[in-house]
């Protein structure tokens, strides 16, 4: 009996049309936890220090502040109240305030801190430490709700597995009967070479193998597509830039590969079997 080649089109498609979804939920999921990084990282923290200190202890609370363990060092910037009041002139365009009072302003230490050191709890512990310091005048910050962030990205984090669990189960239903569509002109050919004496696994490993190479087709048709959905936001919005995480994305591609063997392998190998289990007549 001459060999039909199946079609595989529809079944290639609609893996990667699944790998796709997936892979742009996972993307998303791993770029809102950089952006909730970014935003914790953004909140300024201002050390602001006593009036007429010398040099060398303005230095010192500089350095201490720079060495601290949770402290980006980077953004450790000294501001002195002259600096201040400028700013203040240019962006409120009136020095009334300022003359009115004088003593609004002092030097001050602005900083970042880590992401995973910004709680409200440690940093007001950390307060009344500092105040202890008899150069320090108090420290200032924004409350960071960092609960409320975190209980956010939980939730973000369980509608996404939701999803994809759903998506998962979706994909292997509609590519189940895709592949099996694909396979039924084959149907009498995989019976008689069973009836000759062929083994299911002989049988089975072409289908099998073919399956395996779709899947791959599939994860880099999903892979190409997801690259250039990221280029086209990226040129709309450049700031999504800063949430670039190679690791993550790198780890996201290769995940899509090995779903798009998993799903249309196995979906193939469960279509041969089921013809090979079936009874001739059935086959009609």
């Amino acid at each position: 009996m001459p060999r039909v080649k199946p079609n595989y089109f529809y079944a290639i498609a609609s893996v990667a049309l699944v790998l796709f979804v997936l892979g742009f939920f996972a993307l998303m999921a791993l770029q809102g936890r950089k952006l909730v990084t970014l935003f914790k990282e953004k909140v300024d923290i201002w050390l602001e220090l006593k009036p007429g200190l010398a040099q060398e202890d303005i230095s010192r609370i500089v350095n201490q502040v720079r060495q601290h363990p949770f402290v980006k060092p980077e953004t450790v910037k000294f501001i002195t109240r002259e600096q201040a009041a400028a700013t203040m002139r240019e962006d409120l365009g009136d020095e009334s305030m300022l003359e009115d009072m004088p003593d609004l302003l002092r030097d001050v230490v602005r900083f970042n801190v880590k992401a995973e050191f910004l709680d409200d709890k440690k940093l007001a512990l950390w307060r009344e430490t500092l105040r202890q310091d008899t150069l320090v005048s108090d420290l200032f910050f924004e409350a960071a709700n960092t609960g409320n962030v975190s209980r956010n990205i939980q939730n973000i984090g369980l509608i996404t597995l939701v999803l994809g669990i759903f998506l998962i189960f979706a994909a292997i239903a509609l590519i189940h009967n895709t592949i099996r569509l694909a396979l039924f002109s084959n149907r009498m050919l995989i019976k008689s070479q069973e009836l000759v004496g062929a083994s299911w696994e002989f049988i089975s490993q072409p289908y099998i193998r073919r399956g395996i190479i779709n899947g791959l087709w599939s994860a880099v048709l999903a892979i190409v597509a997801l690259l250039l959905t990221l280029w086209w936001l990226r040129s709309l919005i450049p700031e999504l830039e800063q949430l670039d995480d190679p690791n993550g994305t790198v780890f996201v591609m290769m995940a899509l590969v090995l779903l798009g063997v998993l799903i249309s392998g196995l979906s193939t190998w469960f279509v041969v079997h089921k013809f090979l289990r079936m009874r001739i007549d059935d086959l009609y």
